[in-house]
């Protein structure tokens, strides 16, 4: 007879041990001076951070996020477990079961066993994908890209996130009724535009009538007072039936169509026709702007915000340099990116954000940096000496192209001149010219061409960038190794398949990549040089009772002691205007870098 063993008995699985019993543990090997490894690694360091009395465990640090963004600007999508499954080619149906998701469950709802397993492939895939991917950046030549963006990264951009942004929520019912006024200021003018015809701006059936006429299903019956706005524009041309409309005036590759057959309104049809001088679509865009900000700063933002100093509390944005394809800084949760600019009700957004007491805010931004740095790119003598006097670029374009004086023109017309300007950089062609002078497209062409007369040196050197990027491809490989612009000061590529014909799917691709090649260019130059003087600024505010808090568009803000609001002013200006090379020399030559700089209470106190 043999005698078995006695089966073991198990009580109930343990309570995990608490975060702050962990931090104790780790605080020993955290708090070295060793290299730490994550993947967007700020976000650990800083949510760590509360458990240390906001100490941030030092570096050295390598970001795995930077890593792979450097070496692909354009996956859009730079979560670990999605890398990694696309690494290892895991089928959609099978991910969730080969890296499940249980943080977001909530690591609570699982056993230590699961638990564990879950982090070690967070560390382990981490890991591999640094030691897989790191040593691509020097063997492709952009190390110094990665290690460009990482300076910038750590400390600046952390500290930054860091810090926190102080909010006025008792301000929220004025800017929800600013934001209210505008949309409703927008509903009347589209409304007037159909002829006094009521409709919801949200809806696309709407949108879809009153722009193109859907034949089918209507969403308003009295067809006869609702006369389509794309027709009215651009003419009736052939096409009827269901599913069928005016053709002739269509990008096809922008302006697809439905399952159903029916024109598309999303964002991208909007702007092709607001871009061409159709008013509505243009509505359209404001009132869905007007909506996305309110549901983000004002039914939104009590989910971002956090306990804070003096009584207010504190939204502390995520900055990513992984978010743009030309290397500005993007933000999320909330995206600080997405504030208005001027002198509409949605920018009254900026009142919430606020200094505290005994504090200011400085707002410093830079003076039409991009079109600096374009006129530096291109050697461009007119532009360079119109910069060097610090005389009106925008109204002198609008003087070479309407072939009047200077003095003739207005507030109004000097927006022609700063269309004119971008449309280097963005690509604007004569029908956004014509749309915004209210001429024909015949006139439109006529001042982009004196334009460019006047300011000679533009298009040679477009067509220099363009075909230096193309000599850049391997032509062996070009999936691997596609054309690409090198963006001045960290080298970064922003690479550009559809620069080659032989790779682009139509001529519209090519024309929109070559306006994408120059647009990287140059907002991604401009967008170094406020890089670096981040990177400057966070050094020297080290020694005043200040901090960086935001980066948005060509500002930077800060918030200061009331005492130091003064010095701390000309510091920021000094800082920002004084960018330099490697060498030691002004970053544009001779352009001068000019700042803006105020002070105030609140965001959009400063911003007057």
């Amino acid at each position: 007879m043999v005698d078995h063993p006695t089966l073991p008995e198990f009580g109930p699985k343990p309570d995990q041990l608490r975060p702050d019993q962990v931090c104790e543990l780790v605080e020993p090997l955290l708090f070295r001076e060793q290299h730490k490894l994550g993947h967007n690694v700020k976000f650990d360091l800083l949510s760590t951070a509360k458990y240390y009395d906001n100490a941030i465990p030092p570096g050295p640090y390598d970001d795995t996020i930077i890593v792979r963004h450097t070496l692909a600007e354009d996956l859009g999508n730079y979560k670990l477990k999605d890398l990694v499954c696309d690494w290892f080619h895991i089928p959609l149906k099978q991910r969730p079961k080969f890296y499940p998701n249980i943080g977001k469950a909530g690591i609570d709802n699982f056993g230590l066993d699961e638990v564990a397993r879950y982090l070690a492939k967070d560390v382990r895939y981490c890991w591999m994908m640094f030691q897989t991917f790191y040593p691509l950046l020097a063997m492709r030549g952009v190390l110094d890209t990665y290690d460009f963006e990482m300076s910038v990264t750590y400390p600046s951009v952390m500290k930054m996130e860091h810090a926190g942004f102080p909010v006025d929520i008792s301000e929220m019912d004025g800017v929800r009724k600013d934001l209210e006024e505008e949309q409703s200021a927008i509903e009347q003018e589209a409304w007037s535009e159909v002829g006094g015809v009521k409709f919801e701006l949200s809806l696309p059936n709407a949108k879809r009538w009153v722009l193109f006429g859907e034949v089918g299903k209507r969403w308003d019956d009295r067809k006869e007072r609702n006369v389509p706005i794309v027709k009215q524009a651009f003419g009736t041309h052939s096409g009827s039936g269901k599913g069928k409309f005016p053709l002739k005036h269509f990008d096809l590759r922008v302006l697809s169509t439905t399952d159903t057959g029916l024109p598309q309104v999303t964002q991208t049809v909007l702007e092709h026709y607001a871009d061409r001088g159709v008013r509505i679509a243009q509505l359209f865009l404001d009132w869905s702007e007007v909506e996305k900000l309110r549901g983000t700063f004002i039914e939104g933002l009590s989910g971002f915000l956090h306990h804070g100093k003096d009584g207010l509390p504190t939204l502390h944005t995520g900055f990513k340099i992984h978010g743009t394809v030309t290397g500005r800084l993007s933000s999320a949760e909330p995206n600080l990116q997405q504030l208005p600019r001027g002198q509409r009700k949605s920018a009254s957004i900026r009142k919430l954000f606020v200094a505290g007491y005994g504090h200011a805010l400085i707002v410093a931004d830079y003076d039409q940096i991009e079109l600096r740095c374009l006129a530096y790119a291109a050697n461009e003598p007119a532009m360079i000496e119109i910069f060097r006097q610090h005389r009106d670029i925008h109204a002198e374009a609008t003087a070479v192209a309407m072939l009047i004086d200077l003095s003739q023109v207005t507030s109004d017309l000097r927006q022609l001149g700063k269309t004119l300007n971008f449309a280097t950089g963005y690509g604007a062609g004569p029908e956004r010219i014509a749309a915004v002078a209210g001429v024909s497209k015949k006139r439109g062409q006529q001042f982009l061409d004196r334009y460019y007369r006047e300011f000679s040196a533009l298009e040679p050197w477009k067509r220099e960038l363009l075909a230096e990027a193309r000599s850049r491809c391997d032509m062996t490989d070009l999936n691997r190794y596609p054309p690409y612009v090198e963006i001045p000061i960290s080298k970064r590529r922003r690479r550009l398949p559809d620069l080659m014909p032989l790779l682009a799917e139509n001529r519209g691709a090519l024309m929109r990549a070559e306006r994408q090649a120059v647009n990287a260019y140059v907002q991604g130059f401009a967008a170094n040089i406020t890089k670096l003087a981040m990177r400057q600024l966070h050094e020297e505010l080290a020694d005043y009772p200040a901090q960086l808090l935001a980066q948005v568009h060509d500002e930077i803000v800060v918030r200061v002691e009331k005492d130091a609001e003064g010095e701390v002013t000309e510091l920021m200006k000094r800082v920002m205007s004084g960018v330099q090379d490697t060498n030691g020399r002004p970053i544009l030559g001779e352009i001068p870098l000019v700042v803006s700089a105020a002070t105030g209470p609140s965001w959009a106190e400063a911003k007057k």
